[in-house]
């Protein structure tokens, strides 16, 4: 269920709806902080595909990547990843012990937390899995 935002004109049953979940945290946030608040972990990322895992020669099918260059850092400087100790290179695979996929994303995955909610990510480093806390915080 959820809240019509546009509607295809001569098509058939052809919509784009807000999820119902999504209008809830929407108002549950302006009537806390006047606003809509985004929760927000810093990082930049690729979603592990199929073609990502053949090109990069990755041992996993799932999960995220984070990467950047010289213009955009894949640790976003000051943010909650930064100050966990996440890096370039790391591969987040779980959130909370939510798997990170294609359909399963760190951004809509994110969205299911509150500003200020500490969250574990299960990460791949160097061959290494660990667990990592971060407290999440909001996106400006």
């Amino acid at each position: 269920m959820g809240i019509n935002t546009a509607i295809a004109q001569g098509a058939q049953s052809v919509g784009f709806a807000i999820p119902v979940n999504q209008i809830k945290k929407a108002i549950n946030d302006v009537k806390s902080f006047g606003r809509i608040v985004y929760p927000f972990v810093g990082v930049r990322y690729a979603v592990i595909t199929p073609e990502i895992k053949t090109a990069r020669n990755l041992s996993v099918d799932y999960g995220v990547l984070v990467f950047g260059d010289s213009q955009n850092p894949g640790i976003v400087p000051g943010s909650p990843a930064e100050k966990a100790g996440l890096k370039e290179g790391d591969i987040l695979l779980e959130l909370n012990g939510q798997k990170l996929t294609v359909k399963n994303d760190l951004a809509q995955t994110i969205q299911k937390f509150k500003v200020g909610e500490r969250v574990t990510l299960k990460i791949l480093r160097e061959k290494q899995n660990q667990n990592i806390e971060v407290v999440l915080e909001e996106k400006k």
